[in-house]
């Protein structure tokens, strides 16, 4: 994939052509064109933090574990992987979700602007870069099913990402970065207000190779924002976005393989080529004593992909969501009602194994998944220091193949509870009571090879107690909870004996999910920061502690384990540590050093001492400095050339996946 400079260029005379007012609301971070400053170089500061809120409450007054990472933080980061910028987020996990190592579920729901970027039963935390990394005004990430205004089945969280408004003035940026492993990303966006109507445009391109032989990660993306108001009281902001994108991860590799050669290309893990587009329509008008908001959302995906698991398969999605919702304030309270709907179609085409051209013969099928939910949620101040939020949010869900007759349906309603306590006005108790409900997905159910039509769904129960506030000169905001799932839905991997291309005796890989076990899912989450008075540094410290067990396990499969009660869910270390420290030396110049360690886990399910494994540290350093309408910026991440990512222990032996090593890369960007 080359990097198209032409439109880029289109787009930079589209900038230039732009002129007029604004009259939209901007954020405190959008009317400084400062971003090295060290009250922005936070997770808990009211830069990030002011404009972030949920059904008109701000996040840090609900009884929710939430974090916000703000726009200055995002400039300074320039992330390819979102790991770079939830490092800093207390509960990120080694696998796909918030809080639960489990990478064959969707605990974590990735949304844009509050609606999920794909079906809630397909989010990750990766899929985070799917979004245009150059078109955020922020990222909130919540933690745990707390909340009826999102779905019932983020028993990790949600993340969600708001897209950038309309600026005060005309302006346009345009700029190029380039690094180690042939990383290249170039981008332009541009916005205004002309007339009544403000505009945002975004286009950018990134190629990237990586360490491994035959990996790449390649895209191509553009987003535009147009923001009406059409009277004082109603906004209309539409917004389209498309993506392009190339993908080849190469799989895990052994010690010795590592010791050989850690460039090779060893087996495929998996490779995608997909394009996503989406538009969408959101109307906000205000009333005598509310507020009424709806959004729609048309997203079609189509994607050729192929991994380990499974053979190749060409799929296109198509879905629809839509949000209603109403806000009715009262004297001292307010009332929300409200109603969503996902209405998604997969039309996949299934290849045998070993088929990359596609050029055999396929079975075809279709999936559906429609999800019906409906809401409510009241929030009092009971007196100047008690507020209580009070939820309940029931869905329906449906699955469909077109491989079975009948259609699997599920129905769930899940209460939320939330109280907090204002110990002071900067100090504040909390504590939250919330239920979840998941649903098993399309996969586990109708996977061509390996589908389990006769799985149960999973319930949460939630609990979490947490403090946040300051003290002089440091930040806290610090919780710990625990949420117990049972009708676990357990995925492991098993070999079976196949006969081969040559017709011989073969083994191949497989995929197998049950509702074996239940299991407890607690920790405690924390994060400080200290910022002297008058001072010119700032420190910062992430820590996360788990404790995830089974309760109980049962495992009829042969060739499983029979009992895993009282085992650590794998890949679930107890600690997680990321230690930031960060300098002003000079006016406009920034220098942050971070550090990021684990301790050890279990590569498998039974706990073997020999799948003990402790992650390598990392260190990343990064320089930003900004003068005039110049940034520049050298980064090098992972100065301790740690490789050994991820670690898997099966058939006795230990596999590891890796990530690029010691890795430099420097820019500008030019704003006018």
């Amino acid at each position: 994939m080359t990097i198209k400079l032409n439109l880029i260029a289109s787009a930079i005379l589209l900038g230039l052509s732009s002129n007029g007012i604004f009259a939209n609301e901007i954020s405190e971070t959008e009317k400084t064109n400062t971003y090295n400053t060290i009250e922005s170089i936070t997770v808990l500061g009211k830069s990030n933090t002011q404009d972030a809120d949920l059904g008109g409450i701000s996040l840090k007054e609900l009884a929710i574990n939430s974090h916000v990472v703000g726009r200055a933080e995002m400039e300074r980061l320039r992330f390819v992987d979102p790991d770079e910028f939830l490092d800093r987020i207390p509960g990120e996990t080694q696998v796909r979700n918030l809080r639960i190592p489990d990478g064959g579920k969707s605990y974590t729901i990735p949304m844009l602007d509050g609606v999920p970027l794909e079906s809630p039963y397909e989010g990750a935390t990766q899929r985070l870069d799917r979004t245009n990394t150059s078109d955020i005004q922020r990222v909130e990430v919540l933690k745990g099913p707390a909340s009826a205004l999102y779905a019932n089945n983020a028993f990790g969280g949600v993340i969600n990402v708001v897209s950038r408004d309309a600026p005060k003035k005309p302006e346009t940026k345009i700029s190029l970065e380039a690094g180690d492993f042939n990383r290249l990303r170039a981008g332009v966006n541009t916005g205004g207000t002309v007339n009544n109507v403000g505009y945002f445009f975004d286009l950018n391109a990134r190629q990237l190779n990586g360490l491994r032989d035959q990996a790449k990660s390649d895209r191509q993306q553009a987003s535009g924002k147009l923001i009406f108001n059409p009277t004082d009281i109603t906004k209309i902001s539409t917004r389209f976005e498309y993506l392009d994108e190339d993908v080849n991860a190469r799989g895990d590799l052994t010690a010795e393989e590592l010791k050989q050669d850690p460039t090779q290309a060893g087996g495929l893990s998996s490779s995608t080529d997909l394009s996503q587009s989406a538009v969408s329509i959101k109307v906000e008008h205000l009333l005598e004593s509310g507020k009424i908001e709806g959004n729609l959302v048309r997203r079609e995906k189509d994607t050729v992909g192929e991994s380990r698991f499974r053979g190749p398969q060409d799929e296109n999605d198509l879905a629809y969501s839509g949000k209603l919702m109403y806000l009715h304030d009262l004297e001292n309270s307010n009332i929300i009602v409200g109603l969503d709907r996902y209405d998604g179609t997969q039309d996949t085409k299934q290849f045998e194994r070993g088929d990359s051209s596609l050029s055999g013969t396929y079975t075809p099928f279709e999936n559906g998944l429609t999800i019906n939910a409906y809401f409510g949620q009241y929030q009092i101040d009971a007196t100047d220091k008690v507020s209580i939020t009070a939820g309940l949010r029931k869905e329906d869900i449906k699955l469909t193949s077109s491989l079975y007759s009948q259609a699997a349906n599920f129905s769930d309603v899940s209460p939320k509870l939330g109280i907090t306590y204002q110990l002071s006005p900067d100090n504040m108790l909390w504590l939250g009571l919330s239920e979840g409900f998941y649903a098993p997905n399309m996969d586990h159910l109708f996977d061509l090879e390996d589908g389990n039509p006769d799985l149960k769904p999973e319930e949460a129960r939630n609990i979490e107690i947490g403090l946040r506030g300051n003290w002089n000169n440091w930040h806290y905001d610090t919780s710990i909870y625990q949420n117990t799932i049972t009708n676990y839905l357990v995925t492991q991997e098993f070999v079976r004996q196949v006969i081969g291309e040559d017709g011989e005796n073969a083994e191949q890989e497989y995929e197998l999910t049950t509702n074996a076990g239940a299991v407890n899912i607690s920790g405690i989450e924390t994060v400080i920061e200290y910022t002297p008075k008058n001072a010119v540094w700032r420190a910062g410290l992430t820590h996360t502690y788990t404790d995830n067990t089974y309760d109980s396990f049962v495992q009829s499969t042969p060739g499983a384990a029979d009992d895993l009660t009282g085992k650590v869910l794998r890949r679930s270390p107890d600690h997680h540590l990321n230690v930031r420290i960060a300098w002003l030396p000079l006016d406009g110049l920034s220098a942050e050093l971070e550090a990021d360690m684990y301790s050890h886990y279990f590569a498998d399910a039974i706990n073997s001492a020999e799948s003990k494994f402790t992650r390598g540290d990392r260190i990343n350093l990064r320089l930003n400095y900004e003068f005039d309408q110049w940034r520049v910026w050298l980064h090098g991440l992972n100065l301790t050339d740690t490789m050994e990512d991820r670690a898997t222990y099966s058939r006795g032996q230990m596999k590891f996946r890796t990530i690029d090593g010691r890795t430099f890369y420097a820019g500008a960007s030019y704003t006018f």
